[in-house]
This record gives structure tokens, sequence and C-alpha cells, in this order.
């Protein structure tokens, strides 16, 4: 079942916060700071840390227009919430997709969207320690991650694979050997045995015969 933004933003105002709502939290600072505020609100920790924050933040100031702006305006309306439930409730229209923008790095652990499919995406990492999302069952679920063998197994060449040189360029993981590629004309019986025509290829390649022979 698909969640809506305001049930979302309504279910982290339900998540205990770490910190206690005070005036101090709001105490002037700079625009990192600010950002940071508003983030420990949004997930509700209080160990977000500094580096993070101004990864994530230059990476949403980088990638949404006005962010800043919005940020300030955002940061200005949870100040005169009277609690963290009620700021994060009542969000609505540009503070909402700005809160909803915070969030999503912080739980995910990434900006942009990533693709198995293509070799370059819009995909950037922002933090794994403290992606929210592993952070609030970490008692109970370990992080995510999928090692195939201990520190530095990538150094030694698995037993029995002859592993040659990378080609020259080859230094990250969208390279591409060739520049221009050409698709081979598919076989017409599995051509037509995809499209459905035949039942098997055996057929296909017996009903394209006979009409070649005609």
């Amino acid at each position: 079942m698909s969640m809506d933004r305001r049930s979302f933003l309504v279910s982290l105002a339900l998540i205990p916060p770490a910190l206690y709502w005070s005036s101090a939290l709001w105490a002037a600072g700079s625009a990192s700071d600010a950002f940071r505020e508003v983030s420990r609100i949004i997930t509700g920790a209080d160990n977000l840390t500094p580096g993070a924050a101004a990864r994530i933040e230059a990476l949403l100031t980088e990638r949404h227009a006005g962010f800043a702006a919005h940020l300030a305006a955002l940061h200005k309306t949870l100040a005169t919430s009277t609690s963290r439930e009620a700021g994060l409730s009542a969000l609505s229209g540009t503070d909402l997709d700005t809160a909803l923008i915070i969030a999503k790095p912080w739980y995910l652990g990434y900006v942009g969207t990533p693709s198995g499919r293509i070799l370059e995406d819009d995909a950037a990492f922002a933090t794994f320690l403290e992606m929210q999302a592993y952070a609030k069952t970490g008692g109970i679920i370990p992080a995510q991650s999928y090692p195939p063998g201990p520190a530095g197994w990538w150094r030694d060449t698995p037993r029995g694979v002859d592993a040659s040189d990378l080609p020259e360029g080859a230094t990250t993981w969208a390279y591409q050997p060739l520049k221009h590629y050409t698709i081979a004309a598919p076989d017409p019986a599995w051509h037509a045995y995809a499209e459905g025509r035949f039942d098997s290829i055996e057929a296909a390649r017996a009903a394209l015969g006979q009409e070649a022979r005609k």
C-alpha cells in the first residue's frame, strides 16, 4: 500500500525524538546549522553529524532551485510550532515538499534515482552509516552490505580466473569499450517466434524455410 506525502510526514512525527523541543534548538547559526536542525526534527535523530548534513545540503542545493530560500522558510515554520508533532503534521505546500526532499537522502542514503539498467544515472551517494532506514532498526537488522570476503578480498585474482589487464581508459564503472555499437539483424525464425507467430522455433524455421523455397 502506498503512502501519500502527508501520511509520511505524520508517521515521521510519531517517531520518538531523541532531542527535547526547546528554543535552544533554534539558536542562530549558519545555513548548515539550520539544515542540520531541520533534519534532526524530520528524522527524530539527535546524532546526525555535521559532515553528512553538509554533504546532503550541498547535493540538494545543487539539484533543487531555490533550496536555500525554501530551507529558511521551513526552518522558520518549524521554529514557530508548539511541538515537533504539530510542526510536521501542519506542513503544506512548499514547506511540505522541502521537508520530503530533505527526508529522502537521510532515509535512503542518496539523492537522485539509482538504476541498474544504465551505466550512468543521476544518483549521488550521501551517507551510509547515518541512513535512517537502517538506523531505526539497527538493533534488530544489520545494515545491508554484501562483502563476499574479508577486507581486501578484491586485491587477488580469484582461483581459476585468468584476469587480463583492463583496457586503457577503463578507470570508472561508466567505461564503454566501444564508441559505437552495431545491432545485428535478428534471426528471422527467432524473430517470428518471439512475435508469437509460431508455437515453436522449429515451426518457425520450417515455415520460413518453406516460404524461402517458394
